[in-house]
Order: C-alpha cells, then sequence, then structure tokens
C-alpha cells in the first residue's frame, strides 16, 4: 500500500478485494482512511474473480494491479503511462526483479516493445499480476479473467489480450516491481488449469500457425515441470521437461531465458 501511495503519479481510486480471507484487513488499512476501499468476499472464489471484481468496482478508464506480496517502484505508473501514451498501447506490463531469501534477482526477460502471440504462448512470464496496466474496457473486451482457472489465469487472459489487440499489448523492459517469490509448495490441482489452457487455446492457435501451439504445448509442459518440483517429485520434473524439448528442440523460450540464466549463475557460483 505504501508503495502505492509513494507513486510520482499516483491512482486516482485504491481498491483492495478481500478474498475471503482470515486477515482483518480493515483494521490493517484503518490507517489509510478514505484513500483506500475495502471489497470483501464472503466465500473465497480464487484469483481471477477477486480481480473481476476490482474491475467492476473500477472507476477509471486504466486499471493496474498489484498482488498483495508485492510492490511498485516509485516511478512505476508514471514511466509505465508514459511509455502506453507514446505508443498508443491499451495495455503493458514491465520489467521486474525477483526477492528470494531478502536477495534481489532482476528477471530477464528478453521482449520487444510488443507483445505478440508467439511470446504469450510460451508462458506469462511478465508477472501481470503486479506490472499490468490496462484500459479497463479492453479487458472487459477480450472476457476478464476466467473464473474456472485456480491457477495460471493470467496466462490465459495475457493471451486473449495479445489476439485481441494485436500491436496494442507493450512491454517496458526496465524493472519497476519488486515481485517476492514464495515458499508455497504447488499444488495438484493446478494441473487442472493447464489441461484448460491447451484445450481453450490449443485448437485456436493451431489454426492459426502450427508453431504457436506446439510453443503452447512446450510451455504447458515446462510449467508442468515446475509444479512437480515445487512438490520434490523429480522423476516427473525431469520427464516433463524432457516432454517440453520434444515438442520444441531448437528455440525453446523457457529453456533459454528462464532455466539457462539460472544454469548459467550455478556455473559462475565459486
Amino acid at each position: 500500500m505504501e508503495s502505492i501511495l509513494s507513486q510520482t503519479s499516483p491512482p486516482q481510486e485504491i481498491l483492495v478485494v478481500d478474498d475471503a480471507s482470515t486477515d482483518d484487513l480493515s483494521r490493517a488499512l484503518a490507517p489509510f482512511g478514505e484513500r483506500v476501499r475495502l471489497i470483501r468476499h464472503d466465500t473465497n472464489r480464487g484469483p481471477a474473480a477477486a480481480r473481476n471484481t476490482g474491475l467492476q468496482a473500477a472507476t477509471g478508464d486504466l486499471v493496474a494491479f498489484l498482488d498483495s506480496d508485492d510492490v511498485w517502484h516509485a516511478k512505476k505508473q508514471e514511466k509505465q503511462l508514459t511509455f502506453m501514451d507514446r505508443l498508443g498501447l491499451v495495455a503493458s506490463c514491465t520489467g521486474f526483479e525477483t526477492i528470494s531469501f531478502g536477495a534481489a534477482q532482476e528477471a530477464w526477460r528478453p521482449y520487444g516493445q510488443m507483445l505478440s502471440e508467439r511470446d504469450v504462448a510460451w508462458g506469462c512470464y511478465t508477472s501481470p499480476g503486479s506490472t499490468l496496466i490496462a484500459h479497463r474496457e479492453a479487458l472487459w473486451d477480450c472476457g476478464g479473467y476466467d473464473p474456472d482457472f485456480v491457477r495460471f489465469e493470467d496466462w490465459d487472459l495475457m493471451l486473449r489480450l495479445v489476439t485481441a489487440f494485436p500491436g496494442e499489448v507493450g512491454y517496458l523492459n526496465e524493472p519497476l516491481a519488486s515481485i517476492h517469490i514464495g515458499s508455497n509448495v504447488s499444488r495438484p490441482e493446478w494441473h487442472e488449469s493447464l489441461d484448460r489452457m491447451l484445450t481453450k487455446h490449443g485448437g485456436a492457435l493451431h489454426a492459426r500457425t502450427p508453431e504457436l501451439s506446439r510453443a503452447l504445448s512446450s510451455g504447458i509442459a515446462f510449467n508442468r515441470a515446475a509444479i512437480f518440483a515445487g512438490q520434490r517429485r523429480w522423476y516427473k520434473t525431469g520427464r516433463e521437461l524432457l516432454r517440453s524439448l520434444q515438442i520444441v528442440p531448437a528455440g525453446n523460450w523457457p529453456f533459454r531465458v528462464i532455466l539457462g540464466r539460472r544454469f548459467r549463475r550455478f556455473l559462475r557460483k565459486p
């Protein structure tokens, strides 16, 4: 909340959606007074429904998102809004740094100024839960967040967004948010959302070009590997990584960008 209020270009309204947590958010937010509006769900509906609730309650043309465990850098909104205005964008994400065990590391994301279907087909690596700014109507025009996703709802949204608005969804390659990496163990039901991604988008992407559907299938296998790794199921982790490479053996984006950098960092350790 403090990182929002300290923006050089502060928002006109701040909405906090409490998805039926056990926290006493009313008390925690009381020091911020009328600058913050709290909306509470009576039952837990998941992140997609919570974001839709915020979208429905927002009154501004532009909306920005910030997950509860992350922070914005002071000039994020100023720089991102200038970037969007200059290029005439309906939405954009920014670079970010990750915070793990107190150590900060800039996330390397070699995207251009415009995000394409191919960029997003590989996976959701722009942390839109804390970096996305978009015209509210553009999000509704592409269907808003799909509440049937218990995980990867951002990936689903971003893929629909870049498809609906080609050349109008940008990426500002500057770290303007800090994303805190949690220690929660991956959950088995997350596989259901990956199945849903393939069912919902696989056929449409293949109809446009088989390359896009292969990127999606390879990206899904890579994300399955990450789920199994979070559960310390190493055989299945390796199996899914191998499957990802078998689908796209050359030019595999997650292997090059996500695993490749971690491997190089490991080799540089004394």
